[in-house]
C-alpha cells in the first residue's frame, strides 16, 4: 500500500509536469506571517522594448516558449524520467518587431543578438518598415530555461546606417499581465505605451 506522503509526491509532480509542460507555468510562495499561498501564472510570452529612433521607431522582441507537452497519462515512472536534463530547456522562439511611427520608410540591419545561451548571426539582413508600418519578422530559436521567468539579451543592429546596440532584459509576462497589457486599447509595457503605429497617420489624412 503507497503511503500518503508518496501518493502526494506523485501527485504534486504530475500536477507540476501538467502546469509546466503545456507552455505556462505556475509558480506559488508561502508567506510565513500571514500563512497564506499566492500563486502568480506565467504565460509562454517573454517581451520587451525599446526605441531605436526616438517617439519615431520601435522595436520589440519576442520570444515564444515551446516545450513539448508531456502526457500525464503515460504512467507515473515516464512521468518521473520526465524530469531528466533536457526537461529543463525549452526552445525559444525568437520574433523582432518594428513599430514605425514615422511618416518615411526606416531601414535596419539585424547583426546579431546574445543571449545566455549563447549567439544568434542574423547575418546582416535587412528590414524596412514603410510609414506607420508594424512590421514583425521570425528570426530563429535558441534554449531557453523551462522554468525561466526572464532572459536577458543584446541586440545590435544597424540603424539608417549607424550602429546600435540595444540591451534589454525580457520579463515572462503573466497571465494576468496579458489582460493588462495586450487587451484591446490597452497601454503595452513599452516606451510608446497605447500609441498606434496608424493614429498619426489617420491624423494627417483628416
Amino acid at each position: 500500500m503507497k503511503s500518503f506522503l508518496s501518493t502526494w509526491l506523485v501527485s504534486g509532480l504530475l500536477t507540476l509536469l501538467a502546469a509546466c509542460s503545456s507552455n505556462t507555468m505556475r509558480m506559488g510562495r508561502y508567506d510565513g506571517s500571514t500563512g497564506e499561498t499566492s500563486t502568480t501564472v506565467y504565460s509562454k510570452y517573454y517581451d520587451n522594448g525599446d526605441w531605436l529612433l526616438k517617439d519615431r521607431l520601435g522595436i520589440v522582441i519576442l520570444v515564444d516558449h515551446d516545450k513539448k507537452k508531456i502526457p500525464v497519462a503515460q504512467g507515473t515512472a515516464q512521468a518521473l524520467g520526465a524530469l531528466g536534463p533536457r526537461d529543463a530547456l525549452a526552445s525559444g522562439k525568437l520574433s523582432l518587431a518594428l513599430w514605425n511611427f514615422d511618416s518615411v520608410s526606416h531601414q535596419v540591419k539585424f547583426k546579431r543578438m546574445i543571449v545566455t545561451s549563447g549567439v544568434m548571426d542574423f547575418q546582416n539582413v535587412v528590414v524596412t518598415a514603410a510609414p506607420h508600418e508594424l512590421v514583425e519578422s521570425e528570426a530563429g530559436s535558441f534554449p531557453i530555461s523551462n522554468y525561466g521567468t526572464s532572459i536577458h539579451a543584446v541586440l545590435e543592429l544597424e540603424v539608417e546606417g549607424k550602429p546600435r546596440r540595444i540591451e534589454l532584459d525580457l520579463p515572462r509576462r503573466t497571465t494576468a499581465q496579458l489582460k493588462q497589457y495586450f487587451s484591446e486599447g490597452a497601454a503595452r509595457p513599452y516606451p510608446w505605451g497605447a500609441r498606434k503605429v496608424t493614429e498619426q497617420a489617420a491624423a494627417l489624412r483628416r
